[in-house]
């Protein structure tokens, strides 16, 4: 019994490893930095006062999307500093950005299930 799950395992591994290399991830967004401002830009009170801190460059990723499964994505990791209802800036929360054919699409929490590539 165990040889047979061992060997769905392995079978199961070399078709995920299939699809990635079959993906087309399509290029990196080049201007991810402004693409992820305008994206918060739509969802944040006072998007003008927020601060952004990205960390390190964009890498793909396959996404769960609702309807979708293992759409290749392209993911970017920020830290956003925004104004709270108060009136203070609140502290820096991380967010992962995705993006598919070069616009942001949603944002991790958003999404039902994520793969690194």
């Amino acid at each position: 019994m165990k040889i047979k799950q061992a060997l769905a395992g392995i079978a199961a591994s070399l078709a995920f490893g299939a699809f990635a290399i079959a993906a087309d991830f399509g290029s990196a967004p080049s201007d991810y930095e402004a693409l992820t401002v305008e994206y918060f830009g739509e969802r944040l009170t006072d998007p003008r006062s927020a601060r952004y801190d990205f960390v390190g460059e964009p890498y793909q990723v396959f996404a769960d999307l609702r309807g979708y499964q293992g759409v290749p994505c392209w993911a970017v990791d920020v830290r956003v500093k925004a104004k709270m209802p108060n009136g203070d800036l609140g502290g820096y929360v991380p967010y992962t950005v995705l993006f598919l054919d070069g616009e942001a699409i949603a944002l991790e929490a958003d999404v039902i299930r994520m793969v690194k590539a």
